[in-house]
């Protein structure tokens, strides 16, 4: 499995960014998935009247509603951090993991700016491309050093 860290300030084109290469990897046959760091305070939105939802606050650390196509977890983000999200996903068979945000943690990263004068490079760890959101550029970047981009299950890296 490849983990492909995006980052970028806000409204820098992340989110389009991920959605084109899910697209184009998708129409490959291959499987991706994606985890994004909800980075504006608080908690997600959440269905709280649901039962799912009254089960985790009674004390539930992971809740699971399975519906007829999709399936809707909520936990404890200590039960599931990043790595151990990235392990599950590696398990269910996942291709291509895209994690949006996340700055500080070391995975390699794209790091897309809309212009010259954001200094990000600074501040961050690993970063293999900086982008003003060049996609061809991106992928053919990862296609050729895919070895950077493996996640192993065991170290993480």
């Amino acid at each position: 499995m490849y983990v492909i860290q995006i980052v970028g300030y806000k409204n820098s084109g992340k989110t389009t960014f991920i959605n084109q290469w899910i697209k184009t990897l998708t129409a490959k046959g291959l499987q991706t998935a994606t985890i994004k760091h909800h980075g504006h305070g608080g908690d997600p939105d959440i269905l709280t009247k649901k039962d799912s939802y009254k089960h985790y606050r009674a004390g539930a650390s992971i809740t699971t509603v399975i519906g007829e196509n999709q399936l809707l977890m909520t936990a404890e983000k200590d039960k599931l951090p990043l790595d151990k999200l990235l392990n599950l996903y590696q398990l269910l068979g996942t291709d291509y993991v895209f994690v949006e945000g996340f700055k500080q943690w070391p995975l390699p990263k794209i790091v897309l700016i809309r212009d010259d004068r954001e200094d990000v490079m600074h501040q961050l760890e690993n970063v293999q491309l900086v982008s003003r959101g060049q996609i061809e550029e991106a992928m053919k970047m990862v296609e050729t050093n895919l070895k950077l981009f493996e996640w192993h299950i065991e170290s993480g890296r």
